[in-house]
């Protein structure tokens, strides 16, 4: 999977799941995305 085929499957992702992908990457890396 390249970079663009991430960005076109976050731009098919409603709000809701977007905000879990931040919550799981956070919780993966101990980062917090502003």
């Amino acid at each position: 999977m390249d970079k663009d085929q991430i960005l076109e499957a976050i731009d098919t992702m409603t709000v809701l799941e977007l905000s879990e992908l931040v919550k799981a990457f956070e919780d993966r890396y101990g980062v917090t995305a502003a």
